[in-house]
């Protein structure tokens, strides 16, 4: 049985990869799995191996944007900067990152095993897919909480 990183990353990509019909209400549900996992996620270490996947395995836009196509462009802004200029976020490229930076975690799992892909899985998300989840998982609570109002 693979640990809860590794299923939670799983259960992910084939939401957004496989699933029919995906929800936004399923979508962040797998987000906020993917976030809790992260903190239970021990530190690892990644393997000396200079092997990468493949790009050809990679999730394209296009497959997201046909999946999810009531999703798409939101406005954010940079928590750090007060006050902050707004910016535009999109939720079919976080989708899309964090799914490809997931299947590379995936992949190691399989080809190093647990302990490189506990590494990856924490810098992964600590240099790129962490954002676009936290940004991704604000916007879809806006978008669901709108859809809960009476």
């Amino acid at each position: 049985m693979p640990p809860p990183n590794i299923s939670a990353a799983q259960r992910f990509v084939d939401l957004v990869t496989k699933e029919k019909n995906p929800s936004i209400a399923m979508l962040a549900r797998r987000l906020d799995e993917l976030a809790l996992s992260y903190h239970d996620t021990p530190p690892g270490d990644p393997d000396e191996s200079d092997e990468r996947p493949t790009h050809e395995d990679r999730v394209k836009y296009a497959d997201i944007g046909s999946r999810f196509p009531d999703l798409g462009y939101y406005g954010s802004a940079d928590p750090k900067g007060v006050p902050g200029e707004a910016i535009v976020g999109d939720a079919i490229d976080d989708i899309m990152d964090i799914a490809n930076d997931l299947k590379e975690v995936l992949w190691r799992f399989d080809k190093f095993g647990p302990n490189d892909a506990h590494w990856y899985f924490r810098f992964l998300y600590q240099m790129h897919w962490g954002e676009h989840l936290r940004d991704l998982a604000r916007y879809l609570y806006s978008r669901l909480r709108v859809e809960d109002e009476p």
